[in-house]
């Protein structure tokens, strides 16, 4: 069975890479599989500075994968999927699941960063020069012509 991973992020691009995944997997009858790389976060909830390291990654997990779900709850029928919530460098950890998970092609959404990581994104750049499966970068519409 085919295979196309979907790293999600909460930022406003996400639904419109899901919708190229889903069309995508409709075309190559192929399971979604819906990923959130986990960095090390720079902001907390407040819950979490009274908890030992293993319990803040357990609430973080716990949020990814809250998120995940309502992405896959609104899926359309007939679309398979799977969730994945893994911990480290988010373009790794993408690489990494692409090749476990033997997937077609990774969809993934591109920010808007400094200079030459602007075209792509860091997260997107690095994905595309290392990882070893297709990628196809959804970028953000631009912004309607001001009137």
């Amino acid at each position: 069975m085919s295979r196309i991973l979907v790293p999600i992020d909460s930022t406003p691009v996400a639904p419109q890479v899901l919708a190229v995944a889903i069309d995508f997997a409709r075309q190559h009858d192929a399971e979604v599989v819906l990923l959130r790389a986990i960095g090390i976060p720079t902001e907390l909830p407040m819950e979490a500075y009274a908890m030992a390291p293993d319990n803040v990654a357990g609430l973080l997990e716990k949020g990814a994968r809250a998120e995940l779900a309502k992405y896959v709850a609104d899926l359309p029928t007939g679309i398979r999927s799977s969730v994945r919530v893994e911990f480290g460098a988010a373009w790794q950890v993408i690489c990494d699941v692409a090749k476990a998970e033997d997937v077609l092609l990774v969809v993934m959404g591109a920010h808007n960063h400094r200079f030459l990581d602007g075209m792509l994104g860091t997260t997107a750049t690095r994905v595309v020069n290392h990882c070893d499966r297709s990628v196809l970068i959804v970028r953000r519409p631009a912004a309607p012509p001001a009137p």
